[in-house]
């Protein structure tokens, strides 16, 4: 018999797959508000990856480990943001 393919196991490695082509955006780029958005599509789709995993495997500890690393990821995008003289080019 074929083992069905688990859908939220595929949503969830996609998803990574799109993080993972933001953070190689962020690395590349050359202005500074081109960097910062793609930090926070890498973040935002690194959330959403999270969310699907844990909802895949069942398990509440990798949506906590999800939304504490999101926050802190978001604040520090933000603060580096302000400290740094803004999103200007």
């Amino acid at each position: 018999m074929v083992d069905m393919i688990d859908t939220w196991s595929l949503a969830a490695v996609c998803l990574t797959l799109l993080t993972a082509g933001a953070l190689v955006r962020v690395l590349r780029a050359t202005k500074r508000h081109d960097r910062y958005l793609a930090a926070m599509v890498a973040v935002t789709a690194g959330s959403a990856s999270g969310l699907v995993l844990s909802i895949a495997l069942g398990t509440l500890v990798i949506l906590d480990m999800t939304i504490i690393v999101a926050l802190l990821c978001f604040a520090g995008i933000i603060a580096h943001v302000q400290f740094s003289g803004g999103a200007g080019a």
